[in-house]
């Protein structure tokens, strides 16, 4: 994996762009599929959020600034274009739950499927890069750790660590937003 992700970056230095993006795409379909799958639980739905992203991928592929690993921002980019689609999803799901379920009973949910998911949007976004991308392995990937430290080259302890940190900031934000004590 590392060695592949070595050779698309190397295809991107020279820009490349074409054969960068055979690469992506010959490289991490699957595995990004699994992530839009994993948030949508629903094949049509991942495979519209991959399409989409790869357009994505293709389009900036020349802003990739190499900060970060290829498939790290192939996948964040992934993971935004599905909960994106999940937003969308939420919103007619909010529907049909209005549509059979009394009024009165819908309103004394605190929060819509799409606010749910912009608070777990937005506590990611306030995770350090590491805590994120771990938490987004294991949470919507369910990536064993023994995997993830192969991908990231960081030791299963260090990695099962980041991931408990994560969950407790997450936990605590969501609290905070729900002025829960």
């Amino acid at each position: 994996m590392m060695e592949a992700q070595k050779d698309i970056q190397s295809l991107l230095l020279r820009q490349q762009w074409e054969a960068s993006f055979y690469q992506i795409v010959e490289q991490f379909s699957e595995r990004l599929y699994q992530c839009a799958f994993g948030i949508l639980g629903n094949h049509d739905d991942a495979n519209d959020a991959v399409q989409e992203a790869f357009i994505s991928i293709w389009k900036n592929l020349h802003k990739f600034e190499g900060k970060s690993a290829i498939f790290s921002w192939c996948y964040a980019i992934v993971r935004n274009q599905s909960l994106s689609e999940l937003r969308k999803r939420g919103n007619r799901y909010m529907e049909d739950v209005e549509a059979q379920v009394d009024l009165k009973d819908v309103t004394a949910l605190r929060w819509t499927a799409e606010e749910i998911e912009d608070q777990l949007a937005h506590a990611l976004s306030l995770l350090p890069d590491k805590q994120r991308m771990v938490f987004e392995l294991r949470y919507y990937q369910d990536m064993p750790y023994d995997a993830m430290a192969k991908l990231t080259q960081t030791s299963v302890g260090a990695l099962k660590a980041s991931y408990h940190h994560a969950k407790e900031k997450i936990g605590h934000q969501i609290t905070q937003a729900l002025n829960l004590p």
